[in-house]
C-alpha cells in the first residue's frame, strides 16, 4: 500500500479513498472506504480507456457478469458505476499480498503451501468458469495471498478490456508467459485457458520464475508456442499435474473442477502461510486498523465492516481482518466475529449431512452415506465410516453397525460398549440417549431399550408397524402409532425402565406430535388446535391456538414458541397466547425461527427480525441475502445464518443486541439448491454445505 498522490481522486462515488493499492493497464487500484466503515478494493478506469464507447459496452456488461461470480477464493463485486464519467467497481477488500510479490520478496513457496494456494485457485476458477466467465489474465499479479486463503482478482473484467491491451510487438489479451498459445494465436477460447494459466502460477510460485522464461514479449511468446516449460525445481509429486496444465493441447488439461482434488491439499487453516508472508500481513494490518481508525473517530456512531456483510446482504472476503477492525472501530466493545479454523472436503455428498461438535472433534453424519470426523482444532481427518440410526450426547456416539449397536469415542472410535441384534432386527431409528435410555425401533414395530451407559437390554414392546419414535421425556419413551392415511393415530408413553405402558391417546384422524419438553408432550389436532399433555399421565394440560401452525416448537423463558408461517408465543402453564408476529407478507411458507438470549429471531422477506421473547416488541431488523429458511443459529454474541443459491452465497453474522452487520464468509457450492446446516457447541460453530465443512471459533459460546 502507498499514500495517495497529487491528482488522486479524494473520493469515487460513494467511497472515500485512503491509499493506493497498485495499478495496472485498466486502470488505478485503491483502498477505500464506505459510509458505513466497510474497506473495499476501489477500481477507477483510465481516462483514455473510458472515452471509448465500445470499452463502456463491454465493461458494463462485464461488471454485470462479474456480480454473479461467488466462492471463497474469489474477491466479490460490491459496488460498481460503468456509466460514470469516470468508469469504476469496488470489490470486497482482502487484506493479502499479491503472488508475484510474495515470491520476490521470501521466495518459492513448499510444496504443502503449493497445494493449499493451487486447491484455492482451483475452486475459484469452477465460480468464475460456472458464472459464465474466462479470466483470461490469471497472473501472480493477480493473485492475494490472506490468511483465510488464497484469492483471486480482476476476474472477467480483462475481457473488457481487449480493445486497450496492446504491446508494440502486438495486440494480446492477457500476459505473455502466462496465457495459453490458442490465446496468443487469437483463436476460441475455452476454460481451458485458464488452467493453462493455473499451471504457469503454479511453477512460478514454486520455483521463483515464470515457467517460459523473461524477456522481450516475442521470445517469451515464441518460448509457450514452441518450446516446453522449464519445470525444474516444481516438485515431483506436482510436476505431472503442472504439465498437463501446460500442455498446448487445450483437450489434454485437467478441468478446473478436478484441480483440487489432484492436489489433495490439508484442510485450510490459519497459519497456512510462510511465517514470513505471514508477518507482513499482519504488518498490513495493523497499517490498515490505523488508516480505518482514523476515519471512524470522525463518525463514532457508525460500524467499521471489514470482511462483514453489507445492509443490502452482498458477500464480503477478508474475514480473518474483521474482529480486529470491528472491535477497533467502537473501542473494543464490539462483539467479534469467530476466527477461521478449517475447512475440508467431505467424502461424500448428495445426502443430509448433520454436523455436531464434541470436545476434540467435529463429526459429520450423513443420513444415508458415509459420516466423517475432523479434529476439531485442526481438521485433521479421523476417521470416515458408513453408519445407520446415529444418536449423540455431549460425549459418545451410538450407532448402528453391522448387527450391532455401538457406543463409542468420537475422536477415535474407541468403542465404550456394544450390544447385539437380535436375528433379523433392522435398525429403523434410534432416541435418546435420556435418562439412562437409547431406545431403538424395527420397522415391523418392536422397540428394544437399551442401558445407554452399558449397552445392556432392558425390555421389548411390540408396538403397530407404522410407529415413530418421539423422545424420552421424564422417565418415559413418547411414541406415535398410525400412518398418515388412517382414520387415527395412537400417541402412547412406555416406562423407560421396564417398557410397560402408562398411557395412551387416540386421536380421531393422524396429526402432528412435536417433541417435548420436561413434563410436557404437544401434538396438533385436527381442529388446527395444539394439546399440551402430561408426559407422566398423557392427561391434557391444555389446549392452544396457534392457528394451524405445525412447524417447530421451542420452549424457553416459560414460554412455547410455535413456528410456521406465523410465529405464536403461548403461555406455557396456560396455553394462553401472549404474542404473535406476522409476516410483511401474509401467507407464505413455513419460515425459521430461533429463540436465544431473551431474543425472538425470525427471517421474514429478506430480513432478519428480532423481537422480544417475552413481549414480542420489534428490537430490530436487518437486511439478508438469507430466504425464510435458511438456518438460524445463536453464539458468541451474534446471531448466524447460511446462505445457499445465486444472491451472496456464504455464512453471515450480526450482533445479536444490536442488529449491525458483524461477519461474513462467501462460500459457494456448485449445487445452488444446496441448504446449509449450521450447529454450534461451546465456542465452535460448524457449517455444512454438501460436501463442504467450515470450523470456526467464538470468543465465547
Amino acid at each position: 500500500m502507498a499514500a495517495l498522490k497529487p491528482g488522486d481522486p479524494g473520493r469515487v462515488g460513494r467511497y472515500r479513498l485512503l491509499r493506493r493499492l497498485g495499478e495496472g493497464g485498466m486502470g488505478r487500484v485503491y483502498l477505500g472506504v464506505s459510509p458505513a466503515g466497510r474497506a473495499v478494493a476501489v477500481k477507477v478506469v483510465r481516462p483514455e480507456v473510458a472515452d471509448d464507447p465500445m470499452f463502456r459496452a463491454r465493461f458494463r456488461a462485464e461488471v454485470e457478469a462479474a456480480k454473479k461470480v461467488s466462492g471463497a477464493f474469489t474477491s466479490p463485486v460490491v459496488d460498481a458505476d460503468p456509466d460514470g464519467t469516470v468508469p469504476w467497481l469496488a470489490t470486497a477488500y482482502v487484506n493479502g499480498l499479491n503472488l508475484k510479490d510474495a515470491v520476490e520478496r521470501h521466495g518459492p513457496m513448499p510444496e504443502q503451501v503449493l497445494r493449499t494456494l493451487g486447491a484455492g485457485l482451483g475452486e475459484a476458477l469452477v465460480a468464475i468458469h460456472r458464472a459464465g466467465l474466462l479470466h483470461r489474465d490469471l497472473k501472480p499479479a493477480n493473485i492475494l495471498l490472506a490468511k483465510d486463503g488464497p484469492r483471486v482478482i480482476d476476474f472477467g473484467i480483462s475481457r473488457a478490456a481487449d480493445r486497450t491491451r496492446l504491446t508494440s510487438e502486438g495486440q494480446f489479451i492477457g500476459s505473455p508467459g502466462y496465457m495459453s498459445p490458442e490465446q496468443i494465436r487469437g483463436a476460441d477460447l475455452s476454460p481451458a485457458g485458464d488452467v493453462f494459466a493455473f499451471g504457469a502460477v503454479l511453477a512460478f510460485a514454486a520455483t521463483g520464475r515464470p515457467p517460459f522464461g523473461t524477456g522481450p514479449v516475442h521470445t517469451v511468446v515464441h518460448r509457450t508456442l514452441h518450446e516446453p516449460p522449464d519445470l525444474d525445481g516444481v516438485p515431483p509429486s506436482l510436476a505431472a499435474m503442472v504439465t498437463a496444465c501446460l500442455s498446448a493441447d487445450p483437450g489434454r488439461r485437467p478441468p478446473a473442477a478436478l484441480l483440487p482434488r489432484l492436489l489433495a491439499a490439508r484442510p485450510l487453516a490459519d497459519g497456512w502461510l510462510p511465517d514470513t508472508i505471514d508477518r507482513e500481513l499482519g504488518q498490513r494490518e495493523h497499517t490498515l486498523v490505523l488508516d480505518l481508525r482514523a476515519v471512524t473517530r470522525a463518525r463514532t456512531r457508525r460500524r467499521l465492516l471489514l470482511g462483514g456483510a453489507a445492509a443490502a446482504g452482498l458477500a464480503a472476503a477478508g474475514g480473518g481482518t474483521a474482529a480486529a477492525l470491528a472491535a477497533t472501530a467502537r473501542g473494543g466493545r464490539a462483539t467479534p466475529p469467530p476466527r477461521f479454523l478449517w475447512r475440508a472436503t467431505l467424502p461424500t455428498g448428495g445426502d443430509i449431512m448433520t454436523p455436531q461438535v464434541f470436545a476434540r472433534a467435529v463429526v459429520v453424519f450423513g443420513s444415508v452415506t458415509t459420516s466423517s470426523a475432523y479434529d476439531a482444532a485442526t481438521g485433521r481427518s479421523l476417521w470416515s465410516a458408513p453408519m445407520r440410526a446415529v444418536a449423540t450426547d455431549r460425549t459418545l456416539i451410538y450407532a448402528v453397525q453391522g448387527d450391532e449397536v455401538v457406543a463409542m469415542d468420537p475422536s477415535s472410535r474407541a468403542r465404550r460398549w456394544s450390544s447385539s441384534l437380535p436375528s433379523g432386527f433392522t435398525v429403523h431409528d434410534l432416541c435418546g440417549p435420556a435418562g439412562g435410555l437409547l431406545a431403538l425401533i424395527d420397522r415391523d414395530g418392536t422397540i428394544i431399550g437399551l442401558d445407554a451407559r452399558t449397552g445392556r437390554p432392558r425390555w421389548t414392546h411390540h408396538a403397530p408397524a407404522a410407529t415413530e419414535l418421539r423422545g424420552i421425556q421424564n422417565g418415559g419413551l413418547i411414541a406415535a402409532s398410525g400412518e398418515d392415511t388412517d382414520d387415527e393415530q395412537h400417541l402412547f408413553a412406555l416406562d423407560a425402565g421396564t417398557g410397560a405402558v402408562r398411557w395412551t391417546r387416540t386421536y380421531a384422524t393422524s396429526g402432528m406430535t412435536f417433541p417435548g419438553t420436561g413434563d410436557l408432550v404437544f401434538a396438533g389436532t385436527t381442529a388446527n388446535a395444539l394439546e399440551a399433555l402430561s408426559a407422566a399421565t398423557g392427561r391434557t394440560v391444555w389446549t392452544g391456538d396457534p392457528g394451524g401452525e405445525n412447524g417447530t416448537i421451542t420452549v424457553a423463558n416459560g414460554t412455547a414458541y410455535v413456528g410456521g408461517a406465523v410465529l405464536h408465543a403461548l403461555d406455557l402453564a396456560t396455553g394462553r397466547e401472549k404474542w404473535q408476529y406476522r409476516p410483511a407478507v401474509p401467507g407464505g411458507q413455513d419460515r425459521t425461527s430461533l429463540v436465544s438470549g431473551g431474543r425472538a429471531y425470525v427471517l421474514d422477506n429478506r430480513r432478519l427480525i428480532a423481537l422480544d421473547a417475552r413481549t414480542g416488541r420489534r428490537l430490530w431488523s436487518a437486511g439478508t441475502p438469507a430466504d425464510d429458511t435458511a438456518p438460524l443459529v445463536a453464539t458468541g454474541g451474534l446471531v448466524c445464518t447460511g446462505v445457499a443459491g445465486t444472491t451472496g452465497p456464504g455464512l453471515y453474522g450480526w450482533d445479536a443486541v444490536t442488529g449491525e452487520p458483524a461477519w461474513s464468509r462467501p462460500m459457494a457450492s456448485p449445487n445452488l439448491t444446496d441448504q446449509w446446516t449450521l450447529t454450534t457447541g461451546g465456542t465452535v460453530l460448524a457449517a455444512v454445505q454438501n460436501t463442504t465443512v467450515a470450523v470456526f471459533r467464538f470468543a465465547r459460546a
